[in-house]
């Protein structure tokens, strides 16, 4: 079957771009539009005429148009609206389409709509696990927007496969004839193989998709790449109490991907809730992960010391758990991520700490005699390039308290590593505890020490871990390379 023209293809989905932006509450009012306009432009790296004030659809298609003209243009158009409105349903409606463009541009301008009704027509319930079988599992998650069989193989299309390797996208229509075969529909499934083996033939991997038809290939070795679970909470700037609750998931063995997920605004008493539901949602999507799994929160200076790693799972039951019985959870610091002038030797001690941690050493910060000792502090921190975690005197809390003054002195010289006692920290067992962590240079597997600490409290149980010091023990560790995707609201 000839199929639709390379062009009409092309239009009639800048017209289905066109048909979402309508329907987007930004696109119809005037101030909003233009908050994303001048997001677009950024995007762009190019100025986009602004909204003449006439007829909307005219300006829209002249707008999708210039994308289409830009490379990843169309990316850049579905982002720069995701930052105004965040997951809505004109933005999950924009990311299917903008794969689409990609697709048909991955596949030389073929028509690929007379495979979606054959795709669409498969159940969706392990779609996920077809698609990091596809991928070799290269592909860990799928975006919010890939809900059907045929949004997956849109996805997959834009996926790079190493030299020698069958592309994700056809490797992902060989599965799916099989699972039509399984039911029942010959048909369909023959219309998949149909198209793959012309594609194969045009792109002269014709061996490579008999390879993957009559080879089982074993599942990959279980990776020892952690999974991350990232919370951030950023304070409102206006109402008090208030916080925006943004996550990130990343489980991708090759690379730091992370998969954002939805902003929620909350009060301070309901985030410990909001964590919970994240977690159950992460622990649905990573069902068969083989991968260990770490909680990292990014807190804001009026919640560092909260003890993140006590709040519960499963609460609504007799016997909720706390979530440092099933995952390291490690904080770190929302203003560092979002002060860049402090990254530079950040970067540098980061650096010294993975790279050379027998040479690396903690400091031990002293009680302040007067203001000038924090000074000092910060001055020993930048010129001692060896000092990478700062055990501090008293935990942070209030704006002028040691602590706080303490942490900020570390932020400022790079520190990327900082342990102390949520309650004491001139505490005699803290003491002891933090002497056992650090001692033969253990600072390259500072989690996993204080990890041990933890788990030997809740070896004691609820009736006596608040007596054991691994109760109390807070670590920020702060990787500079892991860092989440655009910020939220500031």
């Amino acid at each position: 079957m000839r199929g639709r023209s390379p062009e009409r293809v092309r239009n009639e989905l800048i017209v289905s771009i066109v048909d979402a932006l309508q329907g987007s509450a930004t696109v119809a009012q005037a101030s909003s539009r233009e908050i994303w306009r001048g997001m677009l432009a950024d995007e762009l790296s190019s100025p986009v005429e602004p909204f003449g004030g006439e007829r909307l659809r005219p300006w829209l298609l002249h707008v999708v148009k210039g994308c289409t003209e830009v490379g990843d243009g169309l990316a850049c158009l579905a982002r720069s609206l995701e930052y105004v409105e965040q997951q809505s349903s004109t933005v999950a409606a924009l990311w299917p389409l903008v794969d689409e463009w990609e697709a048909v541009d991955f596949f030389n301008d073929a028509d690929l709509g007379h495979l979606r009704g054959a795709l669409q027509s498969l159940g969706t319930s392990d779609t996920a696990a077809m698609a990091r079988r596809a991928s070799r599992s290269r592909v860990q998650e799928l975006p919010a927007w890939c809900q059907t069989a045929w949004q997956v193989f849109l996805r997959l299309a834009g996926e790079n496969s190493p030299p020698g390797e069958l592309p994700p996208s056809m490797a992902f229509l060989a599965l799916s004839a099989e699972r039509l075969v399984e039911d029942g529909r010959a048909d369909a499934a023959e219309l998949l193989r149909r198209f793959n083996r012309g594609q194969a033939a045009e792109l002269g991997l014709d061996h490579l998709l008999a390879d993957w038809q009559h080879t089982e290939f074993p599942g990959p070795a279980p990776s020892l790449i952690p999974a991350y679970l990232m919370i951030q909470f950023e304070p409102d700037r206006i109402e008090a109490d208030r916080y925006y609750l943004s996550h990130w998931r990343q489980s991708d063995s090759d690379g730091w991907h992370p998969v954002r997920g939805e902003t929620l605004h909350l009060c301070r008493e309901e985030l410990p809730q909001a964590v919970e539901r994240l977690l159950e949602e992460a622990e649905e999507k990573w069902a068969d992960l083989r991968q260990p799994v770490i909680l990292e929160f990014v807190l804001p200076w009026e919640l560092l010391n909260e003890p993140v790693e006590w709040w519960s799972k499963e609460s609504d039951s007799e016997y909720p758990t706390p979530l440092a019985l099933d995952y390291p959870v490690v904080v770190r610091s929302l203003e560092r991520l979002q002060r860049a002038a402090w990254h530079r030797p950040w970067h540098n001690k980061w650096r010294q700490l993975r790279e050379r941690p027998a040479d690396s050493h903690p400091h031990w910060s002293r009680p302040a005699l007067d203001e000038s000792y924090f000074f000092h502090l910060e001055r020993e921190l930048k010129e001692d390039h060896h000092a990478v975690c700062l055990v501090l005197s008293e935990p942070p809390g209030d704006d002028s308290g040691t602590g706080r003054r303490e942490v900020l002195a570390g932020l400022r010289a790079g520190v990327p590593a900082m342990i102390w006692h949520r309650g004491d920290c001139s505490d005699p067992k803290f003491q002891d505890a933090i002497g056992e962590i650090l001692e033969d240079r253990g600072l390259g597997r500072l989690a996993e020490r204080v990890g041990k600490w933890r788990k030997e409290a809740l070896a004691l149980g609820p009736g006596g871990w608040d007596q054991h010091v691994g109760r109390h023990l807070a670590i920020l560790l702060d990787d500079p390379e892991r860092k989440p995707g655009p910020p939220g609201p500031v």
